[in-house]
């Protein structure tokens, strides 16, 4: 096992953590700033972003705002995000945000759920297009197979498989008898 500040034990099979996240910092848009109106609303909202005729992420909205400079604010918030052709995980959130250049940016109550059973929930995070990764930079909790994992600034891929941890980290998590240390 690693051990990792005040004698706190972590280490499985289901995640790496790496302590300084290595994800670009760059974050989509937010809400709307005092004042501005949106151009257009629309209710039931899909989109997809894909990447060469592959789907990254499909966001649904109970509603979706368009704001000038293609940014779109939505609310009730559910994103599916996959990889290699393959839905892994399902994010839920109060608002969503994404730009032209398909940021992704949830506030409010997100909770991430893997197809594999872990479950992330923070307050805010977003998507990093380029490294497809996604980022929390506030305080998160991820729990797989009933052992929480808690911690400041999270990096993880969207299946929640590999996760690096700023700062914080807390948790206990037991090896199989198959595992190695």
């Amino acid at each position: 096992m690693r051990m990792l500040g005040r004698g706190i034990a972590a280490g499985s099979a289901w995640f790496a953590v790496v302590l300084l996240g290595a994800c670009s910092r760059t974050q989509p848009p937010g809400p709307a700033r005092s004042g501005e109106e949106p151009l257009q609303i629309t209710q039931n909202f899909t989109t997809t972003e894909s990447d060469s005729g592959i789907v990254r992420y499909v966001l649904r909205a109970k509603v979706a705002k368009f704001y000038a400079g293609d940014v779109t604010r939505a609310e009730g918030v559910e994103v599916d995000f996959y990889q290699r052709g393959q839905r892994v995980s399902v994010l839920h959130a109060k608002q969503g945000f994404v730009d032209k250049d398909g940021r992704l940016r949830a506030v409010g109550d997100v909770v991430v759920n893997s197809t594999e059973g872990a479950t992330l929930t923070t307050q805010e995070l977003y998507w990093d297009r380029a490294k497809d990764k996604i980022r929390a930079d506030g305080e998160f909790k991820i729990v797989e197979k009933g052992e929480p994992l808690t911690g400041t600034g999270l990096t993880t891929d969207p299946d929640l498989s590999i996760i690096e941890v700023d700062a914080n980290v807390r948790g206990t998590t037991l090896y199989e008898k198959t595992e190695e240390p």
